[in-house]
């Protein structure tokens, strides 16, 4: 497996680290996190190539949040 290195900031580690409970890793976590924004990406160009990723995170986060108000 590969084992890729990068930086982030130490605010956006210290969020990551918050959401983790008892035997998660960061890894999987990133791991998983990738996944995902490749699947989401993958629906939302076939709707607008040209998003910014700001946009792209509005969009999700207002798709997630209706599907929820709709449960």
């Amino acid at each position: 497996m590969a084992q890729p290195s990068f930086n982030m900031d130490q605010d956006l580690l210290d969020e990551l680290d918050s959401t983790l409970e008892y035997g998660d890793s960061r890894s999987g976590w990133v791991r998983d996190a990738i996944r995902m924004k490749l699947a989401v990406l993958e629906e939302i160009d076939e709707l607008d190539e040209k998003m910014t990723d700001e946009e792209r995170r509005q969009f999700v986060v207002e798709a997630v949040r209706e599907a929820v108000d709709e449960e």
